[in-house]
């Protein structure tokens, strides 16, 4: 007798278990973007502006993945730029670490060699006091001479060595608190090298995120009630990367540096923000003072044409900047006095850039 199997029906999903599973394949890839994109600024963030690790280097590598991973790009090209680009991360932590490490490094050999001049002073002190003892002694023995002659004498000879003994204890104090004071001295010089650099922007020579960060806050915590903020962004500076390289991109950042050196006062703080967005604070300032700085330099930029080599075949490069401006209120906080100028920059990126707009131009 024949046995007759039947087939199990599928149970194939519905429409709205296919809508489900695809609005949290959705959510996921978003999360993982997400997650990604916060890794990549901590790796930025977390990096000293440093000339001596090529520390610009290794944040463009960072930006260009950023923007990479953020743009909708096919997932093998994306796998392939990581894949070549993955190791200048670790190569720079290591170079960052190998940095602070030959630091540490000089700064306790300097300890070191502090401390042993101190205890080379300890040591000849200890010499100078036993010499004085010992020469005291010698003056308690002349007390018992009868002879008034031999006693002055004695004494003549006694007092020239004394005074010979504290001489010599003078110049050894003297060279010896001179070395130290070299020493000191090239300790204060590197602790201020050391805290230069790690304010300073490897690349252009303003000031950083971190230094403008600790700045702001600051100003806002003191209250001081007169300060403007210009947010500064190079108009089309992706376009001249791709077009002109990264080399010239670097020119064009130091550049607009030198140039805002130059238009603004020596109180004025400028720092890079990050890329091609400059900020800067101009203390004393009011809104319409601090725009029509703005304006000045945005007109002076655009001005100004740039050599890209010496052989004069390719044309000079010009670029423009946009600038938006905020000023300082009494119920301000870091982040809002930031927000309006960044609204205003963003405007006058709407609004055919190489300009300056404030924050009342967005009422």
């Amino acid at each position: 007798m024949g046995f007759f199997t039947r087939k199990k029906t599928q149970i194939l999903p519905t429409s709205k278990d296919l809508e489900r599973e695809y609005r949290s394949a959705q959510e996921k890839n978003q999360f993982y973007l997400l997650t990604i994109l916060i890794l990549f600024r901590y790796l930025k963030d977390f990096s000293f502006d440093l000339k001596e690790i090529r520390a610009d280097e290794y944040k463009e590598t960072i930006d260009l993945l950023s923007q990479r991973f953020e743009s909708n790009e096919k997932t093998k090209k994306l796998m392939r730029l990581f894949e070549t680009s993955k190791s200048e991360i670790p190569d720079f932590i290591s170079r960052e670490r190998d940095y602070f490490s030959h630091k540490d490094t000089e700064f306790k050999n300097i300890i070191q060699i502090l401390s042993s001049g101190i205890a080379t002073l300890d040591s000849e002190n200890q010499d100078f006091n036993l010499r004085i003892q010992e020469e005291s002694l010698k003056l308690e023995k002349m007390s018992q001479l009868d002879d008034i002659r031999k006693l002055k004498s004695e004494l003549e000879a006694e007092v020239a060595l004394l005074k010979n003994i504290v001489k010599e204890k003078k110049g050894r104090d003297a060279k010896q608190m001179q070395f130290l004071s070299n020493e000191v001295e090239d300790l204060k010089t590197e602790l201020k090298k050391t805290k230069d650099a790690s304010l300073t922007d490897g690349l252009s020579g303003a000031y950083n995120r971190a230094a403008f960060d600790a700045h702001i806050m600051s100003l806002v915590s003191s209250a001081k009630p007169a300060f403007s903020l210009l947010m500064l962004d190079i108009d089309d500076f992706k376009q001249i990367n791709d077009t002109h390289g990264h080399r010239v991109g670097d020119r064009v950042i130091m550049a607009l540096v030198q140039k805002c050196k130059n238009l603004i006062r020596g109180d004025d703080f400028l720092a890079r923000y990050g890329g091609e967005e400059f900020v800067m604070v101009l203390p004393g300032a009011n809104l319409k003072q601090a725009t029509k700085k703005a304006q000045a330099i945005c007109k002076e930029i655009a001005g100004t044409q740039y050599a890209l080599d010496d052989s004069r075949q390719n044309p000079p490069l010009r670029f423009s900047v946009s600038i938006g401006v905020s000023s300082f209120q009494k119920q301000d906080t870091v982040e809002s006095i930031i927000e309006r100028a960044d609204k205003a920059l963003y405007q006058a990126k709407r609004s055919g850039k190489n300009r300056a707009l404030n924050e009342d131009d967005l009422r």
